[in-house]
């Protein structure tokens, strides 16, 4: 207390206050935290997506090379 015997204090509109903001920080927390799981997963299903495009160009890449080396003759237009 001061000299005066009168007490100044938030009360309970202040404690209100104080409580709806940390509730907003809370739920702003959870969200933020969901919505960087979810980006965390796009990521690594683009990664996946992107491995598997590339694994499928070099089998691809691969098999074409292997029909170049059994046929030498392919693809040459020469007179013999």
């Amino acid at each position: 207390m001061n000299g005066t015997g009168v007490e100044i204090t938030a009360g309970l509109g202040g404690f209100l206050a104080v409580f709806f903001l940390a509730c907003a920080l809370i739920l702003l927390g959870y969200d933020l935290n969901k919505r960087l799981r979810r980006l965390n997963h796009q990521e690594e299903l683009r990664l996946e997506e992107e491995r598997l495009n590339q694994e499928r160009r070099d089998r691809e890449a691969g098999e074409s090379a292997g029909e170049a080396e059994q046929d030498p003759d392919a693809g040459d237009d020469t007179p013999r």
